[in-house]
């Protein structure tokens, strides 16, 4: 065989090996001890994935959990076991396949578990559980910092009927996992665009405390229940025992209504979790990843030293830094600039330096390009920002479209609600990130106040450019009175770094309606309890009637438009049998009248 034969075969055979050790699994999800649909709705769907998780969606699989599948697998080649127990114990063995000596093993071998048990801790501690296992309870307490509480109920029997009370769980303040993000709980979630519902309704979900919340900090609080907001009812966990990383939780992601917050925490869990493994490949961090020299005076210079470290599995290989842009030639790289390639093994690191002498009082943006073997990142541009003397280096700047940074709903009738657009507005001319955006739970009645969508942060917004923010303020309390929240903020704007905006609204009486005697309407449950029937009995000619069924949050979840003709009665059929437990309003409008009957729904 010719010599470049042979340096072919060697080729292809070292392709193939790279091939295979990509798509070796990564991650494994333990399916058989939760409920089937659970498990393919809440966890599986996304964590295949590739829009909510590119670089896990190729290295994630599902198997059961018993003597066969850890036989299959050596346990501790994955870099995350997820064990879904449903309302199994921790220490539940499959054959001699043992849940609890299995993530056991995976912190022995540095490796990390995401654990979700919906009765875990109620047969650990809780003398009605029947279990109190020692073990088990010392690894909780030890392990993963739980002190427990009890077990919340949210829900009500009488005789065979059951009432469901709904509830919000809600991300612990500047956690990576957890950020402040708030799950609707055994209720359904109005988006304006469509309703999101939960896959399950629970009856009861255990709830603890935090032995330490430095070494195991809290992710997820239980924030309501019957309008009561405890302040530390925890129901999800993290820490990290040498380079192992856990997370756990009392209650499933299958409780939160809508896809995105069960996709983006479970996302967002994963990323942690997988935190201290190293990245396939070559792969690198940048410090800064901006150069902002800030103002200097023409002809004077200024330097920055910029450093890169390799964080990937493979080697990282530099082929190129070098200016892509760079404006009258006013930065330039003094040292670190390379002739040839170099290699750096993992953890190793190279610096350049980066020198600024601006020619003119105006501001300057330059660009760098980083040639690498770095997957999915072969090149990358570096950011070089300058001012000449003689102007003001501006930055990102927050205005709001309330310049004294007070929102005053002004009076809201019970038990309605009224939402606010707040708008952000950068007027700075660099990108504005708000890394903190919630309401304070600390602080006199937040309870009262929230925003109606879903919240991501970070949040960066361009110069000249803006995002606005509904702000609800809920009326649906007995006492009439003012109610005074706060929403705390922080970003890395010059001028408000950490602020507060304020909060006010006032609640007065009900929303004026009329008895549902009066002969013009009728509201009746059908024969089945699934739909409601509306008879209208019109005593003039032909108008118009708005029907609305509205929830005990004061939110409109269903309306219809529809015309009264005289002497004749309109059914009007709403299906209901979607809706959460809970009490409801029907409210009818017509031209100058307002009649409205509660609903008491029980699942």
């Amino acid at each position: 065989m010719k010599k470049y034969d042979l340096f072919a075969v060697s080729f292809l055979f070292c392709l193939m090996n790279l091939y295979l050790l990509a798509e070796q699994p990564k991650y494994i999800l333990f399916d058989n001890l939760e409920r089937k649909n659970f498990v393919d709705s809440a966890y599986w769907m996304y964590l295949t994935d590739p829009t909510y998780m590119p670089e896990i969606a190729p290295y994630v699989v599902r198997e059961p959990f018993n003597d066969l599948t850890l036989q299959k697998y050596k346990l501790t080649d994955f870099d995350v076991a997820i064990f879904l127990l449903g309302d199994n114990k921790l220490n539940t063995k499959v054959g001699n396949a043992s849940v609890l000596n299995a993530i056991r093993q995976m912190i022995s071998a540095g490796k990390n578990c995401l654990i979700i048990g919906r009765s875990v801790l109620y047969y650990a501690f809780n003398p009605q559980g029947g279990d109190l296992n020692p073990e088990v309870q010392k690894f909780l307490s030890d392990t993963l910092g739980i002190e427990y509480l009890t077990r919340v109920y949210v829900s009500r029997q009488s005789g065979n009927q059951i009432e469901y009370w709904s509830f919000n769980i809600k991300g612990a303040f500047g956690d990576p996992v957890g950020q402040s993000i708030i799950k609707w709980c055994n209720m359904g979630f109005n988006t304006g665009q469509e309703v999101w519902w939960p896959l399950a309704i629970y009856l009861a979900f255990d709830v603890f405390k935090s032995k330490d919340s430095q070494k195991f900090p809290p992710v997820d609080h239980f924030i309501r229940r019957n309008n009561d907001y405890p302040n530390d009812t925890i129901v999800g966990i993290r820490t990290e025992w040498g380079t192992a990383r856990l997370c756990f939780w009392s209650i499933g992601f299958e409780a939160f209504a809508g896809d995105i917050p069960r996709g983006y925490q479970l996302a967002r869990a994963m990323r942690w979790l997988k935190g201290n493994i190293a990245p396939d490949g070559a792969a690198y961090d940048i410090d800064p990843n901006i150069v902002d020299f800030g103002e200097i005076q023409p002809g004077k210079s200024d330097t920055i030293q910029v450093k890169i470290t390799s964080t990937g599995k493979l080697d990282l290989q530099i082929d190129e830094i070098d200016f892509w842009e760079n404006p009258d030639d006013v930065f330039e790289i003094v040292s670190g600039k390379l002739t040839k390639p170099i290699k750096l093994k993992r953890g190793q690191t190279y610096s350049f330096t980066v020198k600024f002498t601006p020619k003119d009082k105006i501001s300057y943006k330059g660009s760098i390009s980083i040639k690498t073997n770095a997957l999915f990142n072969e090149y990358y541009y570096l950011d070089v920002w300058g001012y000449g003397g003689g102007i003001e280096a501006k930055g990102p700047i927050l205005e709001t479209n309330f310049p004294e940074n007070k929102i005053d709903f002004g009076k809201v009738k019970k038990p309605t609600s009224k939402i606010l657009q707040l708008i952000l507005k950068n007027v700075g001319d660099k990108t504005l990130e708000i890394s903190e955006f919630e309401v304070d739970t600390t602080y006199k009645d937040y309870q009262r106040f929230d925003f109606a969508q879903v919240l991501q942060v970070p949040i960066f917004i361009e110069p000249n450019d803006s995002v606005i923010i509904k702000v609800r303020f809920s009326a649906a309390t007995q006492e009439e009175r003012i109610y005074y929240g706060r929403i705390r903020v922080q970003t890395n704007a010059k001028n408000n770094n950490i602020f507060f905006i304020e909060l006010q609204g006032e609640v007065e009486g009900l929303v004026s309606v009329e008895n549902t005697t009066d002969d013009f309407v009728e509201i009746i449950n059908d024969a089945l309890g699934k739909n409601l029937l509306i008879f209208f009995k019109p005593k003039i000619n032909s108008y118009h009637a708005k029907v609305n069924f509205i929830n005990e949050l004061g939110q409109t979840i269903f309306t219809k438009d529809c015309n009264l003709e005289l002497n004749q009665n309109l059914v009007l059929p709403l299906s209901y049998s979607t809706f959460p437990s809970g009490v409801y309003l029907i409210q009818i409008q017509t031209f100058n009248q307002t009649f409205a009957k509660p609903l008491v729904l029980i699942r």
